[in-house]
């Protein structure tokens, strides 16, 4: 069996269609896009389901790299790392992640990397009972913190910009309301 479509099909075919030029290129480029649920997927995959030392790799490589054999915990001059289930997990709850490197220079299994930039996950979470948010007396968060990434709105209302903060957890620290809690950085959806 032939085809029967031939240049005079495919010409007749396109010249009933009007194609605006925006679609043409929508229709070209929406093809190299991944469908959104393959995004999530991929994104969910990706996601820390604990804290992790800075310059971990990310997370399907750090538990396949990582051996739990605690080089980088006793590495760490603050004690911020421990080996749990097998794997190096990092709990800021008494001292701040001061970024010194030696957790990554102790680690032989490249589980954490020199080239990755220091970050430890962890975003505040300013719970609505914070003392700052009724007056400007209280303003230690944006006060210590390193990268001015906490601030305080004309309203006393806190953000903290996720791209400027580091999870270094000097805010959570300085609280000392205990209403800053710290949470592993969601993806954007």
């Amino acid at each position: 069996m032939s085809d029967p479509r031939d240049a005079r099909y495919y010409h007749a075919w396109m010249s009933s269609r009007v194609v605006s030029r925006r679609g043409l290129f929508r229709g070209l480029l929406s093809s190299a896009k991944p469908p959104a649920e393959e995004n999530t997927v991929a994104r969910d995959l990706l996601q820390r389901a604990v804290p992790r030392p800075p310059q971990a790799v990310s997370e399907p490589l750090f538990m396949k790299q990582c051996n739990g054999c605690g080089h980088c915990a006793d590495a760490c001059p603050v004690g911020l790392l421990s080996v749990e289930y097998g794997k190096v997990v990092l709990s800021i709850d008494y001292a701040e992640c001061d970024f010194c490197g030696a957790c990554t220079e102790a680690c032989d299994n490249d589980a954490l990397d020199l080239s990755i930039p220091m970050d430890t996950g962890l975003r505040p979470v300013i719970l609505p009972q914070c003392l700052g948010r009724m007056d400007d007396l209280c303003r230690m968060c944006e006060i210590a913190c390193p990268r001015t990434a906490i601030f305080f709105n004309q309203q006393n209302q806190p953000s903290a910009d996720n791209q400027k903060c580091d999870g270094c957890g000097k805010c959570k620290l300085v609280c000392y309301h205990g209403d800053i809690q710290l949470s592993l950085k969601r993806h954007n959806s």
